[in-house]
């Protein structure tokens, strides 16, 4: 039978668990769910789904919509801006980080989406020290000569993606830089299906990088991005995009060694 460890017994509660769990189940639902549909999503018998559900809108991370479908609450709106504002980053992002940078022996990058903008929320170089959010000052600028700035643009939704790129020509930082919008656009969606981006010198002459994304709950949480010399790109152009797509599926696995819901004990 199924046991539980007594390190997991005592960190992870079960009913947590299963509410974190329908919670982002209606949080990916734009029109809602019942209370069977959310329970058919998770797995979970539907009288225990409606206690749940019904808990998380006494809390105000859930409300009641029309046609008796539960939609996100207010509560859920003030931890989603809390979240774009945080400066603090996770573990489970900054080992992946560490770990890209010692084996590469490069600068490395770690960016996301906070308050509809880009920001760098880390980064590192080799032998030196993780610098954290505060220590990358100014708006980030130029996202479309950018490998980080591409990879987030290709799988933002269309709004996000306009506000970034404007309406006004796109500037040339090299001559290397897309600057027809047609064209970026078709790299976009190349960078969408091969799942990572690169930058040849778009964006500073002399300079290449790669980024790969790092994907929970079909959300891109964060970009691993690394750069290199171009004198030492193309030979190791495809070790590059192995190593950025292998720290954000690390990143991704340490995560939902987290998340993850014990077994139930017997």
């Amino acid at each position: 039978m199924n046991q539980i460890s007594p390190s997991e017994s005592s960190t992870r509660i079960q009913s947590v668990a299963r509410a974190s769990r329908l919670l982002m189940r209606v949080a990916g639902a734009p029109a809602g769910l019942t209370t069977t549909e959310a329970a058919t999503a998770v797995g979970l018998p539907v009288p225990t789904a409606h206690h749940l559900l019904a808990t998380l809108c006494d809390e105000g991370l859930l409300a009641r919509g029309e046609r008796r479908r539960f939609v996100l609450g207010p509560a859920a709106a003030a931890i989603a801006a809390a979240y774009t504002q945080a400066e603090a980053v996770p573990d489970w992002l900054l080992q992946p980080l560490r770990e890209l940078v010692r084996e590469q022996r490069e600068t490395a990058y770690l960016s996301a989406w906070r308050s509809n903008e880009i920001r760098v929320l880390a980064s590192l170089e080799s032998g030196a020290a993780v610098r954290v959010a505060g220590a990358e000052t100014g708006p980030y600028r130029h996202a479309h000569a950018r490998a980080t700035g591409k990879l987030l643009l290709a799988f933002a939704d269309p709004q996000q993606r306009a506000a970034v790129l404007g309406e006004g020509p796109l500037d040339a930082r090299t001559a290397h830089t897309i600057v027809d919008r047609e064209a970026l656009a078709a790299e976009l969606e190349e960078i969408r299906e091969r799942g990572w981006a690169v930058d040849r010198e778009e964006h500073d002459e002399g300079v290449c990088c790669v980024s790969a994304p790092a994907i929970v709950n079909d959300l891109v949480v964060a970009a691993f991005t690394v750069s290199v010399p171009v004198h030492n790109f193309d030979r190791r152009r495809a070790d590059l995009v192995a190593a950025v797509r292998s720290a954000a599926a690390t990143a991704v696995d340490a995560h939902a060694q987290h998340t993850e819901e014990p077994p139930d004990a017997q």
